[in-house]
């Protein structure tokens, strides 16, 4: 199978249903996909650095094979993580999105600004180390936790009943990180060679 021809397609199809999902989804309803241009723009990022590398792999400490660029840009890493972070956070609180709800500039900014972080953080989640990527899925669960929390908080900000909240709420629990953790769950598995 070739992953590279599979991560594009797949990255244009979630970002175009997250565009969909954002020009005519309810306001919960986009509050609760901001992953979508996320996720898209990190597929997206992955898929341009490992096109770009062609047969330039190499084998790390793991034994796994990377990109040599991911070996070369290493040092930025940590880097690229913050500053993916300072793109997506300011646009995650509640007042904030009810504000991109009345401003469809800023709105569009939300959407641009959340899939270009994506993007930074796939092109350079190659250049991190097995247990760094470990703590970074673990860190993202823990926040996507606690945003619920702010989502079902947030209900009142838009007048809908808490009711649908946690409807919407455990769709996306169970539609999107209940098997996001089972694929991770896998490559954890996978990377310390039980299967």
């Amino acid at each position: 199978m070739n992953y590279l021809v599979l991560a594009k397609y797949t990255s244009i199809v979630i970002l175009l249903v997250s565009v969909i999902v954002y020009v005519f989804g309810d306001p919960i309803t986009k509050l609760l996909s901001y992953q979508g241009p996320v996720l898209g723009g990190g597929v997206l990022g992955w898929y341009t650095l490992n096109s770009a590398s062609k047969d330039k792999y190499v084998e790390d400490e793991q034994g796994e094979r990377v990109p040599v660029v991911s070996i070369a840009i290493r040092k930025y890493a940590i880097l690229s993580f913050v500053l993916s972070l300072a793109l997506v956070i300011p646009w995650l609180t509640p007042l904030m999105f009810k504000i991109e709800e009345e401003n469809q500039i800023l709105f569009a900014g939300s959407f641009i600004s959340m899939a270009i972080a994506g993007f930074i953080m796939g092109y350079f989640i190659s250049s991190f180390k097995f247990i760094e990527k470990v703590l970074i899925y673990s860190l993202g669960f823990v926040a996507d936790i606690l945003y619920f929390f702010i989502v079902y908080d947030a209900a009142n900000l838009f007048g809908i009943p808490e009711t649908i909240i946690v409807n919407y709420i455990l769709l996306l629990v169970f539609g999107l990180k209940f098997p996001e953790g089972i694929l991770f769950g896998l490559y954890i598995v996978k990377k310390v060679k039980a299967i």
